[in-house]
């Protein structure tokens, strides 16, 4: 087993974490994506900063793990990505998921 340590917001540990994956196992047979932040701010207090590293990995880092894994997979690999209930339910004060709202 290997261990690497790698923000998936970020390409160039994503291209590290699977340049190990390769090396070390040479192909993936199941990939589990399941990143995700938010942060407590009320609607009026997100700024840009806020928002892009919450998408940044939420959204962004999901897509490219999986995009940096797929030339990787075996034929009948499986990719599972897990979601979040905020994408059905809002919470006082968060971005993270679809649902939002502010008190």
């Amino acid at each position: 087993m290997t261990g690497v340590q790698a923000d998936s917001a970020n390409l160039d540990d994503l291209d590290r974490l699977f340049d190990a994956v390769k090396r070390e196992k040479g192909a993936v047979d199941v990939l589990w994506t399941s990143a995700g932040t938010g942060e407590e701010r009320k609607l009026g207090e997100i700024t840009e900063q806020h928002f892009d590293a919450t998408f940044g990995l939420n959204a962004r880092g999901t897509l490219f793990t999986v995009q940096k894994a797929l030339p990787l997979f075996n034929d009948g690999g499986s990719i599972f990505m897990t979601g979040s209930i905020a994408s059905v339910k809002g919470f006082p004060n968060r971005l993270g998921g679809m649902g939002y709202w502010s008190w």
